[in-house]
């Protein structure tokens, strides 16, 4: 797919492929162990770009741009394989930054002196967003929650987005980390990343408005999840690919590279399809949709895609690689992992599937 760029855009995706130079596979390792595990003054330089408020309005103190920005700047992220979560952070600033009045902790959000991060997970296989179980109860300014998420990237947070049923339907509430009620119990996972289970008993909430084109905060946000997480994985596949072509020209086997045996190449082709496949559809979601108003479907579609291709892509990669390729020490290996959480945050294939099912008003 040839993705023609305006040259502000061509300029905010080179700015992105420079601050990633600094990221990759050696980065990624070294963050394992650590708490939190990524660079909390790389998330802060990437609040002082204007990242962290892309898609807030500049009169909030944001830049102001688009799905598309917010895609290119995501895609190199993934690229990068880079441990900030650059992308919830973005999308969290944006719903903070949607009402008539913004939140108090949006300009932390944006320079990167706080992290918020949404929580609407649920169960393992993925839920509604907009029929959570966790309830909200009393008024406007003395809101408290009761419920459990899973699944939160909440390393490093300083606060969440929840999704929670209130009187009125479903509503978007920000909870402090350090909030009467609200507890943690965090959990190591392949990738590195630690992942928690978020209790809430009677915690105080505030109401975050939902944005003037949006149905509904809940369903704004988690459609812009979806796109982000999307977009890294397609950043993901792509580097993935490019070191594994890089190894089948390098590679010899019998006198010859290997990339040249015709089975390998149509293994190539086939990853190739995949790739440009996913990007078509990212770039044609953020091109033609608001970013408070994304139809569901075609976010739902696009997680199910790009969750599918990551896991097959990177597989492949393994594979092609041969035996080296299933070692720790390899890097492509960390494009697997990093392909295996983000498939799996907010639902994987197989339940977002399901939900376009329903969303899309189709039969199973």
């Amino acid at each position: 797919m040839d993705l023609y760029l305006t040259s502000e855009q061509a300029l905010l995706r080179d700015s992105a492929a420079k601050f990633i130079e600094a990221a990759g596979p050696k980065a990624a390792r070294g963050f394992r162990a650590q708490d939190p595990s990524f660079s909390a003054p790389r998330l802060r330089h990437a609040g002082e770009l204007g990242w962290l408020g892309i898609l807030v309005p500049g009169a909030a103190g944001g830049l102001g741009l688009g799905l598309t920005e917010l895609a290119l700047v995501l895609e190199q992220a993934g690229r990068g394989l880079v441990c900030e979560p650059i992308g919830l952070a973005a999308i969290s600033a944006a719903a903070l930054g949607q009402g008539r009045t913004p939140h108090p902790v949006l300009d932390r959000a944006m320079t990167g002196a706080a992290l918020i991060v949404p929580a609407f997970q649920e169960s393992a296989h993925g839920d509604d967003p907009l029929a959570p179980r966790t309830h909200v109860a009393g008024e406007d300014g003395a809101l408290r929650l009761t419920g459990k998420k899973m699944f939160v990237c909440a390393d490093g947070a300083d606060g969440f987005l929840v999704n929670a049923r209130g009187r009125d339907g479903p509503a978007l509430c920000y909870v402090a980390r350090n909030a009467p009620g609200c507890t943690l119990s965090r959990t190591q996972t392949v990738e590195g990343r630690k992942l928690a289970t978020l209790t809430l008993t009677d915690a105080p909430a505030d109401l975050i408005p939902p944005h003037s084109s949006s149905r509904n905060a809940v369903d704004a946000l988690h459609n812009l999840v979806l796109l982000a997480l999307s977009s890294e994985l397609l950043g993901v596949m792509e580097k993935a690919n490019e070191i594994t072509l890089d190894y089948l020209r390098l590679r010899k086997q019998f006198g010859k590279p290997i990339g040249s045996f015709q089975a390998l190449q149509h293994q190539a082709a086939n990853i190739y399809v995949r790739i440009e496949a996913t990007r078509s559809l990212v770039f044609q979601i953020a091109a033609n949709n608001d970013a408070f108003c994304i139809d569901p479907a075609t976010a739902i579609a696009l997680k199910a895609k790009a969750s599918e291709d990551a896991m097959i892509v990177t597989e492949a990669c393994i594979q092609l690689h041969g035996a080296i390729g299933f070692t720790d020490e390899h890097d492509i290996g960390l494009y697997l992992k990093r392909a295996m959480l983000l498939s799996a945050l907010f639902g994987n294939a197989a339940a977002q599937r399901r939900r376009y099912i329903a969303a899309a008003d189709l039969t199973a």
